[in-house]
């Protein structure tokens, strides 16, 4: 693991997670000295605060004590990590697989606090599960199977509409904090991201944000539009190489279309005159991808993964 200073988890929480993976896996065993402040610092470019905080985090958790004059020592571990535990298979490759991601104890601890609304424990379960695994694989597969699962617990009966609304609204918020804090330090190519008229379903749209603002594009996040002239107006405001409209359901994909109408033309060569390419996606398109060929603009395909390859492909080739 890396310490990522863009990350929303606090860099201290960072460190003490890695030092606490090297304890549980046996770098460091019972009663051996710790890093100090000093080499924490000079080994992951630190300040001696965030070096402090780390290491009585894991004093906190009872994982290390502190020897007057003579440091920070790892704390007696009663069993050591098994061979078993260390092959478990790791959530970026179990994720990959039908049902990894639900499956995993992490993600079934952050289903039960959400679906509990103990808000502690989820903020705390996110925290571990963005200290143990990478930002945009939790962004990107994580975040959205989340919700799927969620839902598919409300269809059932399992749960009721508040709860899985409540699923929602803290997904959104921890995507919107990781896509805030994935600043790049100077102006890229530019892309406008935002939903089809009346379409509420942005989760998708939040993560392709992020992965494209991590790979250095500026990004203008409008989320679900309200009207047509409004959405001229941003685009004729913020002149965007491209944008990117996202719709979920039928009724999305039909108002993307008018959007699309309306802005561009009817006309291929009205679509072709703007200076901005017109590309969409969302969960309509990959249920009926009969769908995107009816389209103004371009299709982005199925996946983030794609969407983010293809919008590279549009602003970089032209540079």
């Amino acid at each position: 693991m890396h310490l990522d200073k863009q990350h929303p988890q606090p860099v201290y929480l960072q460190l003490k997670e890695l030092l606490q993976n090297q304890i549980e896996h046996g770098v460091y065993v019972s009663h051996q000295k710790l890093p100090s402040e000093r080499d924490l610092c000079q080994h992951y470019d630190l300040s001696r605060m965030t070096a402090r905080r780390a290491l009585q985090e894991l004093i906190a958790d009872g994982l290390a004590y502190t020897r007057v004059g003579k440091g920070t020592f790892v704390s007696h571990q009663k069993k050591p990590v098994t061979k078993a535990v260390e092959t478990q298979p790791d959530l970026d490759k179990a994720q990959l697989k039908k049902d990894g991601v639900i499956h995993s104890r992490l993600c079934q601890r952050l289903l039960n606090a959400l679906s509990t609304f103990n808000c502690i424990d989820a903020d705390q379960t996110i925290s571990e599960i963005l200290a143990k695994h990478s930002l945009e694989t939790v962004a990107v597969r994580l975040f959205p199977e989340l919700i799927n699962f969620s839902e598919k617990k409300w269809v059932n009966g399992s749960i009721n509409l508040l709860t899985h609304n409540y699923v929602i609204v803290t997904i959104r918020s921890q995507l919107i904090a990781m896509m805030n804090a994935a600043t790049t330090g100077k102006r890229g190519p530019m892309a406008l991201l935002a939903c089809a008229p009346e379409d509420l379903h942005e989760i998708g749209l939040i993560s392709l944000a992020l992965s494209l603002r991590r790979r250095g594009l500026s990004i203008i996040y409008l989320g679900p539009i309200t009207t047509v002239s409004d959405f001229e107006h941003a685009v004729d405001m913020a002149k965007p190489e491209v944008i990117c409209v996202s719709a979920a359901t039928d009724q999305g994909s039909e108002n993307l279309y008018q959007l699309g109408q309306q802005y561009f033309g009817s006309s291929r060569r009205d679509l072709d005159s703007k200076k901005q390419v017109f590309t969409f996606g969302g969960v309509a398109f990959t249920q009926n991808p009969a769908l995107a060929s009816k389209m103004p603009g371009l299709y982005l395909g199925h996946t983030i993964e794609e969407a983010v390859t293809q919008v590279q492909a549009l602003v970089y080739s032209s540079k």
